[in-house]
């Protein structure tokens, strides 16, 4: 415990409440289905963001930062003995308009007491751990800290605040901020202790916890970000922690105000290997097949044995599925230039292990190079990639295929469901396809004008691949108790999909689809509107909001690469800048 609990601990609390009715609200959607433009008027001004708390890694990579910052030669050893600390701060909950699908952690702005609580004794444990030896602290504040000549402890500690406090608060460190975070330490001389009191404050400011953005000097409703505030935008989006020197110095010079220097910075950032795992994030959570069951759970029972016909899977192989689609997404971005329309309609693996390889019946891809292709004709696009066509059990789930399409692909809203909708997945017949389960189910009464119009289709239309993600040209039927094969069903994949709200157009299978998807402008929206939430940890306004979504929706529409779609938002105004106006 730290010696002392100072009266900042009380304003951070009146912080933590005031901001309770702001960042701790759930978010509602606005808008209706996607449209297909975003009309930018210059004058809208967008809404005023809440104060940000940092998510649950955007603070672990910070302070682990700082501690590489403070103590390079101990700094692994410290971390492995906070890591305890940082498991005890809650998770973010994946928040967006619908609770199943395209949900980020980025929105996830509840607060809780555990957060406070548990920045403390990170800030406490992380304090004694810089200090709890002469070389550690000779380190961090320099060799005046440890020497036997009090005449220079002012001015040390003073020189460690500043130092250490520029990257800890994100901005220059003022007269007044060193005279308040000495407070803990006392009057000279100083001692270990009061050094660890010292960074154990710092590292729990508001400007450490929070994206506190004010705008340069003399601005109105809308304000210019200052370096400072830029850089950490830039890093936060980029990076998902705090700037590194070259950044700071950019900020420090004014660089980062002028266009080339900033320009400079978005290429350098962008290169950088960390903004992969950063747009990892982005495609990981946006493609997330959330209803997707663990793929072992049903091995040994005799239907699910029947089913996978020899095939067992492993533990793994849930998150080998998921992993394959973000490997596809930063595939197209960073390895081999491809647009997004590439993404949609990819025919190529990126299976790196020997259990999903197999499904496809294609080698192993090493994770660099030439990704091996598809040899199967049918698996044409994303939507054939077994993340969205297994369910976990020994039937497909054409429904909830239907869904993840209108909602995470397309934008699109799906009113809720009668309050006595059947919520359970539809049983395997012994006499009818999975499809004609669910036409009899859903195609009469207040389901089935959702159900036979918008959701059904979208999932019949690759029911040619079995709960694994198999290609099959029939369905085998199942005795439920035993497992024996008592007949097999017809599949049938011609659709109306219905892509966009009244067009007529068959789809014959997958293929088909994919491509009116490909074709229509609604899948190039509802990125735009998905990757703004991301960068702003926000829902859009259609309206007010317009300006930064035509930015990527047009650099979307002009076929650039998605490398050059991704950092578009970084040139738009909107992420320049800061509005003061409700």
């Amino acid at each position: 415990m730290m010696r002392r609990r100072w009266p900042w601990l009380l304003a951070l609390g009146a912080l933590t409440g005031a901001c309770t009715g702001l960042i701790g609200e759930p978010l509602d959607g606005k808008g209706g289905s996607t449209p297909t433009s975003f009309v930018c008027d210059t004058e809208a001004v967008p809404e005023a963001l809440p104060l940000r708390r940092l998510s649950h890694l955007q603070y672990r990579n910070t302070v682990s930062e700082l501690v590489r910052f403070a103590a390079p030669s101990a700094a692994a050893e410290i971390l492995g003995g906070a890591d305890p600390l940082f498991a005890q701060l809650p998770d973010d909950r994946r928040v967006g308009p619908d609770k199943h699908y395209a949900g980020f952690t980025r929105l996830d702005q509840a607060l809780q007491q555990q957060h406070v609580d548990g920045a403390y004794r990170v800030g406490g444990e992380i304090g004694k751990a810089l200090t709890a030896s002469p070389s550690r602290l000779a380190e961090l504040a320099g060799a005046c800290a440890t020497d036997a000549d009090a005449a220079n402890d002012d001015a040390c500690l003073d020189d460690m605040i500043r130092r250490f406090g520029e990257r800890a608060l994100r901005r220059p460190v003022t007269d007044e901020d060193v005279a308040f975070y000495r407070g803990p330490a006392g009057a000279a001389p100083f001692d270990a202790a009061d050094y660890a009191d010292v960074v154990a404050l710092l590292l729990n400011a508001p400007h450490l916890m929070y994206f506190v953005e004010h705008g340069q000097d003399g601005s109105d409703s809308t304000a210019p970000l200052d370096a400072y505030e830029l850089a950490s935008r830039l890093s936060y989006h980029f990076w998902q922690t705090l700037p590194d020197e070259a950044l700071f110095a950019s900020a420090r010079s004014g660089a980062l105000l002028t266009e080339a220097g900033y320009e400079a910075e978005v290429e350098r950032i962008w290169s950088d290997p960390r903004t992969h795992a950063a747009m990892g994030e982005l495609f990981g959570q946006w493609l997330d097949n959330t209803t997707l069951e663990e793929l072992d759970a049903r091995v040994g029972t005799p239907l699910f044995d029947a089913f996978t016909a020899g095939y067992t899977p492993g533990p793994d192989l849930r998150e080998h599925m998921l992993a394959e689609v973000t490997d596809a997404a930063l595939h197209y971005t960073f390895e081999e230039p491809g647009t997004f329309r590439d993404l949609l309609t990819s025919r190529k693996s990126f299976a790196r292990t020997e259990d999903l390889a197999s499904i496809y019946h294609v080698p192993v891809w090493s994770g660099s190079g030439e990704p091996p292709e598809f040899t199967e004709p049918e698996r044409v696009g994303l939507l054939t990639r077994a993340a969205f066509l297994s369910t976990g059990s020994a039937n497909t789930r054409p429904i909830m295929k239907g869904v993840f399409i209108r909602k995470a692909l397309l934008c699109d809203d799906i009113p809720p469901p009668p309050p006595n909708a059947a919520a359970n997945p539809p049983q395997l017949s012994e006499s009818l396809s999975t499809r004609q389960v669910v036409e009899e189910l859903t195609g009469q009464g207040a389901c089935a004008g959702c159900h036979k119009v918008i959701i059904n289709p979208l999932g019949f239309a690759t029911e040619n691949f079995d709960s694994l993600g198999r290609v099959r040209t029939e369905q085998a039927l199942f005795d439920p108790d035993t497992g024996a094969v008592v007949s097999t069903a017809t599949v049938d994949t011609e659709v109306v999909p219905r892509v966009e709200s009244g067009d007529e157009r068959v789809a014959k299978n997958a293929a088909d689809l994919t491509s009116l998807i490909a074709a229509s402008p609604k899948p190039y929206a509802c990125f735009a509107r998905q990757y703004f939430r991301f960068t702003f940890g926000r829902l859009e306004d259609l309206d007010r909001d317009a300006c930064a979504l035509e930015d990527v929706k047009l650099a979307l529409d002009e076929g650039k690469p998605m490398a050059d779609v991704l950092r578009s938002i970084a040139r738009s105004t909107a992420f320049r800048m800061r509005s003061f106006v409700d």
